[in-house]
């Protein structure tokens, strides 16, 4: 609910100066490579943990809507509410067996775009996902409690967004995004050999989402 929310309130105040402002409303769709990563991690009995050694990229896709409103021929600001499917697999040859995670996002970008020439643009900017389902895989079928893989996962995550794209003409574009997660998506406790918490002395360590998505636009409202 929660989304959906967000994003009409946020539609509601694109449409508020869309009189001024005439924008750009495409239906967007593609596919995408995602993983995780660990950051902050530290040493523990002369091992970097957690290790990144095994995480893997995975194909997913995604599917939304995207509103421009253009401030004039070269600047404008992007919203562009997407359902996405993202995750990462374990390396088969490090833990013995085909497994993985499965993680459904409602996206929600916000974004700066700037057209430094005639029909090629660079975007940069924000974006807030809320966790939709969260899902175990072994062999690349679901397994395990869905309700317990949910608690695992935080359920929004926030990113850094940058991006380019190129309009072919007034109703195709094809546009190429990079996320960077900023906030840690796994809800991860730490115990030492006693299985005690373990106290740090500084950052957590933090899981964050990486993902490289490419779209097809097509603009079913260009004035």
């Amino acid at each position: 609910m929660r989304p959906l929310l967000l994003t009409a309130l946020l539609l509601m105040a694109a449409a508020s100066v869309s009189a001024q402002l005439r924008p750009k409303i495409s239906l967007t769709a593609g596919g995408n490579i995602s993983t995780v990563r660990w950051y902050n991690q530290f040493e523990f009995l002369g091992q970097t943990m957690p290790s990144n050694e095994g995480n893997l990229a995975v194909a997913g896709f995604q599917a939304g809507l995207s509103v421009e409103l253009p401030f004039s021929s070269t600047f404008g600001v992007l919203i562009a509410p997407a359902f996405s499917r993202r995750g990462f697999r374990n390396d088969e040859d490090i833990f013995g067996v085909d497994s993985g995670v499965r993680l459904d996002y409602f996206d929600i970008p916000i974004l700066v775009r700037f057209y430094p020439v005639n029909s090629f643009y660079i975007e940069a900017g924000a974006a807030v996902s809320f966790l939709l389902k969260a899902e175990s895989l072994l062999e690349g079928e679901p397994v395990g409690n869905e309700e317990i893989m949910g608690r695992l996962y935080e359920d929004t995550d926030l990113a850094a967004v940058l991006g380019l794209g190129y309009d072919f003409n007034d109703r195709f574009t094809v546009n190429l995004r990079a996320f960077h997660g900023l906030s840690t998506t796994l809800d991860a406790d730490f115990t030492d050999g006693n299985g005690d918490p373990m106290v740090f002395e500084g950052a957590r360590p933090k899981l964050l989402n990486q993902s490289l998505q490419l779209s097809v636009q097509y603009a079913i409202l260009n004035p």
